[in-house]
């Protein structure tokens, strides 16, 4: 008989509706009225039940049961850098599944720490201390105090920003842009457009503290230590079928300083820069605490430098962000590079369908992720790199270091890598051509599905290894580079 009523209390149990009480006194009703109704029990049964009755009513001892339950589940601000708002999971009884929905322009690490309430009596494993990559299922255990368990399955929903393309005109041939000086924004929603700007004496545009103006449709000839466009606390921007190149490079080597950029930005969200050329500047687009920017269709040309400057794109403390569909092409013999994408200070970019040719610093590397747990640092930890090949790299390839971590290597390829003279006089790669590199990380970083193709040092393609949970690559697979992105200006006459 206690054997048959243990198996009903821990059914009961399993029912995980609300912490129940049970006291004995209640048992001893139930329990005296089931032998009446037992007319052929024997009478051995029925004096040891009521031997146990007068035991159990005389303790009067409350049993209490916990309930194998999460009850919530959270990703709140407050425990992740990052965050500006809670993550509320949405908990399925019926599959004991819980949904979470994680936008990866927002949040920028996918090692978070969840909040998960839970009966008093009963512990939840992995420990909510412990961060967790969602970017795919985690499934944590609740374990009773007598020992019964019950699985929880987080499944996440990675939900990215839909990018909305702006309608971008045919560009006008050269004819049609009416000739310019400088200009500088004085309202909210301006349009800049069909313009040829030519200035040696100032910023070919200028924007500071005005929102939702677009630039279409131009070319940006500037020179001096002045930028092409330059703007600051300028919100929701459009830059948009644009040719801006810098007029008075040297025939080769860095600029005079590293101040003269195509594209500087400052302070400003929600930037959209699509079918926008830029060479010969310090650095091509620059942005500082500027998040959640989509840049598209990038062609660039002959980085100059020099240091710190000489990078296609460089994130500086900017929360998440995308560059997809973009080439850099550097003639080491002209171009003064240091690493081609800079993810500095930053978090949460995605790196996308691109193609890097040229680089010529002895410490520079193809993208960059680093210190992204330092202080000024925004976003916390994380980012992607995906479906972009690598030519002649010299110092590296791709880096996840110095406090930076949880960066994913998808899909990337590399040939053609440099172990000699880099070009210009510069030495030759410090690193002693490594393809991918994860020191003082903080881990969480992954290869997955890359070619490394004939490497002038074929042992040294990954330090340390240890720092990589997944490192999944091949080298005996040559591949045809992807295509350059080529944008045309000029008039069907002027071919």
């Amino acid at each position: 008989m206690y054997s048959w009523f243990g198996e009903k209390i821990r059914i009961m149990a399993k029912t995980r509706l609300q912490p129940m009480y049970f006291n004995t006194s209640i048992l001893f009703l139930m329990v005296l009225v089931l032998p009446l109704l037992q007319l052929g029990s024997c009478s051995s049964d029925h004096d040891i039940l009521s031997e146990s009755i007068i035991k159990d009513a005389a303790t009067e001892e409350s049993i209490f049961i916990p309930v194998l339950q999460i009850t919530e589940f959270s990703i709140q601000s407050i425990d992740n850098i990052g965050l500006t708002s809670d993550i509320i999971g949405v908990i399925d009884e019926e599959t004991n599944l819980i949904y979470v929905e994680i936008d990866t322009n927002i949040v920028s690490t996918l090692q978070l720490k969840p909040n998960i309430t839970i009966d008093s009596a009963t512990t939840v494993v992995p420990d909510t201390d412990t961060p967790q990559d969602f970017s795919e299922e985690v499934t944590y255990t609740v374990t009773s105090e007598n020992g019964a368990e019950e699985n929880y399955t987080v499944v996440p929903t990675i939900a990215e920003t839909e990018i909305v393309e702006p309608e971008v005109e045919e560009t006008p041939c050269a004819s049609n842009r009416q000739d310019s000086g400088p200009i500088v924004v004085t309202e909210n929603n301006q349009r800049i457009e069909n313009l040829h700007i030519k200035t040696s004496n100032q910023h070919g545009i200028e924007i500071n503290g005005f929102t939702g103006v677009v630039i279409s449709n131009c070319i940006i000839e500037y020179t001096g230590a002045y930028m092409g466009i330059k703007f600051a606390e300028a919100d929701n921007l459009t830059i948009e079928n644009c040719s801006i190149k810098y007029t008075d490079a040297p025939s080769s080597g860095p600029l005079a300083d590293a101040t003269r950029n195509c594209i500087e930005g400052f302070d400003s969200e929600n930037l959209v820069i699509t079918y926008v050329k830029v060479e010969d500047g310090s650095t091509g687009i620059r942005l500082d605490q500027c998040d959640k920017s989509v840049l598209t269709y990038i062609e660039g040309h002959n980085m100059r430098g020099p240091f710190p400057r000489g990078q296609l794109v460089q994130y500086d403390k900017c929360i998440g962000g995308l560059l997809e569909n973009f080439s850099v092409i550097n003639d080491r013999e002209i171009a003064w590079t240091e690493d081609n994408i800079s993810i500095y200070k930053s978090a949460g970019q995605q790196i996308k369908k691109g193609l890097i040719v040229g680089n010529n610093s002895p410490r520079g590397v193809g993208v960059m992720f680093e210190d992204q747990n330092t202080e000024g640092a925004r976003g916390g930890t994380g980012g992607l790199v995906e479906d972009v090949d690598f030519l002649e790299m010299g110092n590296g390839v791709a880096s996840s270091v110095e406090g930076s971590g949880n960066v994913t290597f998808n899909r990337l390829r590399a040939k053609e890598i440099i172990c000699g003279e880099l070009g210009q006089g510069r030495g030759t790669p410090e690193s002693n051509s490594l393809i991918f590199a994860a020191f003082e990380t903080t881990g969480g970083n992954k290869i997955i599905d890359c070619l490394v193709y004939e490497s002038c040092n074929p042992t040294n393609i990954i330090w340390p290894e240890y720092s990589f949970e997944v490192v999944d690559y091949r080298d005996d697979i040559d591949f045809e580079p992807r295509d350059p992105i080529v944008l045309n200006f000029s008039c069907p006459s002027d071919n």
